[in-house]
């Protein structure tokens, strides 16, 4: 049932541009003849995926995944603009301003084509903003004593490592974080994006195990690994180099504590006050907790810094409104007293390997303290 929802969504939003562009094209047999064999294919290939995934082989997902998203995506923006175009129609009978009549059919065909031109550079600048992974530098005071004066942590969430985002979205990932000489490293969930066959497969371990901090690399689990085979998951991301915090914490060189949260979305984890209850609250304490939901929960158990992701900063407009609604912030820094916490927008992405209106990023926080 739910894949045919998926379906009955894909075919809504191609149904809209298809007829749209259908009303402009030519009368000549040929020209419809190509169109409607390009819509049948597109929906063809798109029913192809959602069906019988289990049974293509890595790379046909790939590319059927990455094409179908971004013609979902590239027919929301064609319908939005098009509503636009049509309200600015509407005005048009009342106040006559525009220079033209834009219910001639040339002057139709001249806005469907430029509609289609403004869609694609959309597109070609989400896909820039998604690749263009950006450095986010903070510098945070924190005030209590440690042994040493500053901790350079490089973050990074929501990587979704699978059949869409590939070993070499992450390789560029991992060069970006070595290249930031980091003390330690962070990864605040979805890791992996459901499943991870695709990420034994493509042997991800491989760039995994190039990730170079002094303090090591420490992980816990977002919502995704949740959804797929989350033990396997976690047993492939531990072999691969990765310290694993799942409602767990360590105190490094008998100084600092990394705290890790397993996801709310498993119902059993333990509360916050209930992690930390034995720790020496003298110590600066770091926690990792992918979804950023409840953050005065940290404040109030005398967490120095949280890190989260999940939010992808909103991804796509007009999702990113949803999101500003939904949580306290949904991307950048925040300070809560002596709490500070960073929600990330993510160096990877759900669905599309797009970002319109967000950015992919990784975070380098410098964590100066009271030098004992």
């Amino acid at each position: 049932m739910f894949r045919l929802i998926i379906i009955a969504i894909f075919i809504i939003f191609s149904a809209f541009a298809y007829f749209k562009i259908r009303n402009v094209l030519p009368d000549i047999f040929w020209v419809k003849l190509t169109y409607n064999l390009f819509f049948l294919t597109v929906v063809a290939i798109f029913s192809t995926g959602v069906f019988f995934r289990e049974h293509l082989s890595l790379q046909t997902n790939v590319v059927i995944n990455n094409y179908s998203v971004t013609w979902i995506i590239a027919c929301v923006y064609f319908m939005l603009i098009m509503l636009f175009v049509g309200l600015t129609g509407i005005l048009n009978r009342y106040f006559n301003f525009l220079p033209f009549n834009p219910h001639q059919i040339e002057a139709k065909r001249i806005i469907i084509f430029s509609v289609l031109a403004l869609v694609v550079l959309i597109l070609i600048w989400g896909r820039y903003n998604f690749t263009d992974i950006k450095i986010e530098k903070i510098d945070v005071n924190i005030n209590k004593k440690a042994k040493i004066e500053t901790l350079k942590i490089v973050a990074a969430s929501d990587l979704h490592l699978g059949y869409s985002i590939n070993k070499k979205h992450l390789k560029r990932i991992v060069d970006l974080i070595n290249s930031r000489n980091p003390d330690i490293i962070l990864l605040a969930g979805d890791i992996a994006d459901n499943h991870s066959q695709p990420l034994i497969k493509q042997n991800m371990k491989e760039e995994f195990l190039q990730l170079q901090a002094p303090l090591g690399v420490y992980g816990v689990i977002g919502n995704h690994e949740c959804y797929g085979d989350m033990e396997n998951t976690v047993n492939y991301l531990k072999s691969s180099g990765i310290i694993m915090l799942q409602d767990s914490l360590v105190l490094l060189d008998n100084d600092i504590y990394i705290a890790g949260r397993n996801d709310r979305t498993i119902k059993s984890r333990k509360k916050l006050d209930e992690l930390l209850k034995n720790i020496d609250r003298e110590k600066p304490v770091i926690l990792l907790d992918h979804q950023p939901f409840n953050l005065g929960q940290a404040q109030e158990n005398g967490v120095d810094l949280q890190l989260s992701g999940h939010t992808h900063g909103g991804q796509i407009f007009p999702f990113t409104l949803i999101t500003k609604s939904i949580y306290e912030k949904q991307h950048g820094y925040l300070k809560k007293e002596d709490t500070h916490y960073y929600i990330t927008s993510g160096a990877g992405g759900w669905g599309p390997k797009l970002r319109i209106g967000s950015q992919s990023e990784i975070v380098e926080i410098t964590l100066r303290f009271v030098h004992e």
